[in-house]
């Protein structure tokens, strides 16, 4: 039998679209007015992933995941081909009362990122959550959300670029799915977006096709394998500030090295009590993991801005 590559995580935005307005959203969900993942392409995209790799953590987020009145189907598919050891679902939070008992009862990690502008407290949400979670056998965290660290920049020259893509986290340890395309991290997804809307620079290369690898096709297992291992920074790379920390803190290099093994996946995220105490202390002793410098400087953040917080329908007619 062959013998899968194993990658400590995978994100699937099952949307690209929000019910938020972050001014400086990493995945630049504001600029997106609506963008799902159609699921008979994710099928196929599962199918043949799951083939060739097994995933410790796979996250489905956005956008906002919960705008998906399917995102079950998504969750269940992925379970059934074994893809991953621990399935998480990221959301801001705002629907997460809109959650369905089999939603819940699928999942292994509920995580939320909780802004300042939402109406129910971290203290509130908890409280709503802990009967669910000791219910349906998921874990869950809140996670505040004050403000964003930019991490867009134009541009970098090559030798900070590949010094980026060297270092970086993000791209060691994970990977994007989306739309028949692998991605090594999110960013090359919505890169050449942000820099027409907001800068009014157009790249000659879509990003989203030259910075990723097409999911299927004759040979896929070893164009995977060369796409893996080519150590040339992306073209996106140019444009992101990740990876350009002075030094890695000793939590990120921790938490690195235990996503090298899926069974310590299983045990970060399915117990309650090391999972919150891992995340508080991380708080404590290090920067967020949205800081960025650059150059020894510390890159300035900004308040997010959010134009709508209200009920699902306010958001379905802002969407």
């Amino acid at each position: 039998m062959k013998q899968k590559l194993y990658l400590p995580h995978a994100e699937i935005p099952v949307v690209e679209h929000c019910n938020m307005n972050c001014a400086l959203c990493n995945s630049h969900a504001y600029l997106i007015k609506k963008s799902f993942y159609p699921f008979e392409q994710y099928k196929k995209d599962i199918d043949v992933l799951s083939k060739h790799i097994h995933f410790g953590l796979v996250t489905f987020m956005g956008g906002e995941p919960l705008l998906r009145e399917d995102l079950i189907d998504f969750i269940a598919y992925a379970k059934a081909k074994k893809i991953g050891e621990i399935y998480r679902i990221l959301t801001n939070g705002i629907l997460v009362k809109s959650m369905s008992a089999d939603l819940m009862s699928i999942i292994d990690v509920l995580e939320i990122s909780h802004y300042p502008q939402m109406k129910e407290t971290p203290k509130e949400l908890s409280k709503y959550l802990a009967p669910l979670a000791q219910k349906y056998n998921f874990t869950f965290y809140i996670k505040e959300i004050n403000y964003f660290n930019k991490i867009d920049t134009i541009s970098l020259a090559d030798t900070a670029a590949q010094k980026g893509y060297d270092n970086c986290m993000q791209r060691k340890d994970g990977c994007s799915i989306f739309n028949g395309h692998y991605y090594k991290c999110m960013r090359p997804k919505t890169t050449n977006l942000y820099l027409e809307k907001e800068c009014g620079i157009k790249l000659e290369n879509n990003l989203r096709i030259t910075d990723s690898l097409e999911i299927g096709g004759e040979d896929f297992g070893n164009r995977l394998k060369v796409y893996l291992a080519d150590t040339n920074r992306l073209e996106a790379c140019k444009y992101c500030l990740m990876g350009q920390e002075k030094e890695n803190s000793i939590f990120l290099n921790l938490k690195h090295k235990a996503y090298q093994h899926p069974a310590l996946i299983k045990m970060y995220y399915k117990n309650m009590v090391f999972y919150h105490c891992f995340k508080n202390a991380k708080k404590i002793f290090t920067f967020d993991e949205g800081a960025h410098s650059n150059n020894n400087d510390c890159i300035k953040t900004q308040e997010h801005k959010v134009k709508c917080l209200g009920s699902k329908k306010d958001f379905e007619v802002y969407l």
